[in-house]
């Protein structure tokens, strides 16, 4: 139980390191006080010309395996 809290507590602390050093977050201190700033997310959409690969259906006529079994009742299966 004491391991999980630890990893928690590091997890949370490298992520917080992770997100100053990306420029993500901002640190800023001022005498004693220390500001805390952030990015705006921008979430949307936007229209762009993309490939995309076109699925056809057509007949065509292969081998496929093919499994069965003989046997010698197959007079008597009903």
């Amino acid at each position: 139980m004491l391991r999980t809290l630890l990893l928690l507590i590091v997890l949370i602390i490298v992520i917080g390191i992770a997100l100053v050093a990306t420029g993500v977050v901002n640190l800023t201190q001022q005498g004693s006080t220390v500001s805390l700033e952030t990015k705006d997310v921008e979430v949307g959409t936007t229209v762009t010309n993309v490939q995309v690969p076109v699925v056809r259906m057509e007949e065509r006529q292969v081998e496929v395996p093919k499994v069965g079994v003989e046997s010698d009742n197959a007079q008597n299966v009903q």
